[in-house]
């Protein structure tokens, strides 16, 4: 079993401890990692206690199957997925993802961001993500911060690529356009 030249030997010690089901480590590895697992679970759910239930329901998901886990990549990067995959299973188990109807939605558009955008507080913009209808806010999070694919996003959501695509650019606009509201960023001019 190699071990990833990433992880140092307390984080390898402490998964270890948690595969054994040592409860003692389990407390430190959550302790460990649950802020940065809770910024997940709120970009989903835009909820704070939504987020924290969804955020246990999580490390029960990772303390099971961290048996699973071989070491074989970053410890983060296998408990995001969980912590994704938990959060879609939420939405959909509780009917809190919808998409706007693309059949009377006006024309596509390209929207040309400034360059001000990459000056943003990322505070701004993931404030501005959690006011989004659920299902532009869960298709964002999936495909440009996450970085899933439309067809994977389409596989987990249980919807078709075409759906995938056409809110994730309607989602980009409705941010753009409240980012431009609340003068977060400058007019930008739509070109079709």
């Amino acid at each position: 079993m190699p071990i990833d030249v990433d992880f140092n030997p307390y984080e390898h010690e402490l998964i270890k401890a948690c595969q054994r089901n040592e409860r003692r480590a389990q407390y430190e590895f959550y302790k460990l990692y649950s802020s940065k697992l809770m910024g997940i679970a709120y970009r989903f759910t835009a909820d704070r206690d939504l987020a924290n239930d969804l955020l246990q329901e999580a490390f029960i998901r990772i303390f099971t199957k961290i048996n699973d886990y071989r070491f074989e990549g970053p410890i983060g990067a296998w408990m995001r997925r969980i912590v994704i995959h938990a959060s879609i299973d939420f939405l959909k188990k509780y009917k809190r993802i919808e998409f706007d109807d693309i059949e009377n939605a006006p024309p596509s558009t390209i929207i040309e961001l400034p360059d001000q955008m990459e000056k943003l507080n990322c505070e701004d913009i993931i404030q501005e993500i959690c006011l989004l209808p659920n299902g532009f806010r869960t298709i964002l999070n999936l495909y440009a911060i996450e970085g899933f694919t439309y067809p994977e996003i389409a596989a987990m959501l249980d919807i078709k690529e075409v759906t995938v695509r056409s809110q994730y650019m309607r989602a980009k606009q409705k941010l753009a356009d409240a980012l431009r509201e609340k003068n977060i960023i400058p007019y930008v001019s739509k070109s079709i």
